[in-house]
């Protein structure tokens, strides 16, 4: 999952009904060069190569800079 020449695709509400079945599909997707999930609280769950930041995109203190 961690190919040099893959897209990096971020993924918010990945923890949510349709972002689980979204950043499963990319991490099975050889196109893909890495997926990270933000969402409120890290899962328990996580396909392999995906990274995850625990982020309230509602919240204006939200600093997403060191994510990209």
């Amino acid at each position: 999952m961690s190919s040099a020449t893959g897209s990096r695709i971020v993924v918010t509400g990945a923890t949510g009904n349709v972002g689980t079945s979204v950043v499963r599909l990319l991490s099975e997707d050889p196109e893909v060069g890495s997926v990270l999930g933000l969402a409120r609280r890290i899962p328990e769950w996580s396909p392999a190569g995906t990274e995850w930041a625990a982020v309230d995109l509602a919240s204006q203190q939200s600093d997403l800079t060191g994510h990209f």
